[in-house]
């Protein structure tokens, strides 16, 4: 497969274009042939799966190197692991289709992996490729290759820990921007502040909000934070909803 590499902003804007072509399609989906509309699919997907799975292996192997904990000394090792993780999971995004059961599959040997790490620090450098894996999904969406099956489920969380732990944390506009900002990268205390325009303790009590509801979490007592898991399924559930309400 040949290599081919684009900068970041066209990437970008490649995505909004097939995002935005996406949402126009659902809508006319509705008044026209499944079949044209599948053929226009195909063709965008032969156009930019390529350029997209080349620039996603390159931004895991450099966001790995650059966000794993330096001076570990299995670094070397994890780095192949997860990495290996990583291209496999990217290779779908050259298919036509991807069934619920590899996403799964992918995500139960990440979580099979994680009670494996032997050290509290080994959360910094699986949270990184979660964050990897879970913008890889984002970009299957955008392609139009996968989207999640979701069965009724009855819900057996009182409404108190809903509110704790979910949506007390995101109703603040702030908190909702710093989760935000730490998808694409991990970020310091001074770049969240420049972000929010929020400075010392105001700051620290949004992060605190936000880290003892698990959704971020910082990489050493004075180090960048980063987003967690649960942080990218809260966004991912907040622009799902956003999605069919408006």
């Amino acid at each position: 497969m040949e290599n081919v590499f684009v900068n970041s902003d066209d990437i970008n804007q490649i995505k909004d274009e097939l995002s935005k072509l996406n949402n126009r399609l659902n809508h006319f989906i509705e008044k026209s042939n499944q079949q044209h509309v599948e053929f226009i699919l195909n063709e965008l997907r032969e156009k930019y799966s390529n350029i997209f799975y080349n620039n996603t292996l390159k931004e895991s192997k450099s966001c790995l190197e650059n966000s794993m904990i330096s001076d570990c000394e299995m670094k070397s090792r994890c780095f192949g692991t997860f990495l290996n993780i990583l291209n496999s999971s990217a290779e779908n995004i050259t298919e036509n289709s991807i069934s619920e059961e590899k996403i799964v599959n992918i995500r139960k040997n990440l979580e099979n992996l994680k009670e494996k790490l032997p050290y509290e620090k080994c959360d910094v450098c699986y949270s990184e490729t979660v964050r990897l894996f879970e913008k890889q999904i984002d970009l299957m969406k955008t392609l139009g290759i996968y989207s999640e099956k979701h069965e009724n489920m009855e819900i057996n969380i009182s409404e108190e820990e809903i509110i704790d732990l979910m949506l007390e944390p995101i109703s603040n506009k702030h908190r909702l921007l710093i989760l935000k900002s730490l998808v694409s990268e991990t970020k310091t205390f001074s770049d969240i502040s420049k972000i929010t325009g929020l400075k010392a303790g105001n700051l620290l009590f949004h992060l605190k909000k936000l880290q003892d509801s698990e959704m971020i979490m910082q990489r050493s007592d004075r180090g960048d934070y980063m987003i967690t898991k649960r942080g990218i399924d809260v966004l991912n559930g907040i622009l799902g909803i956003y999605g069919k309400v408006f």
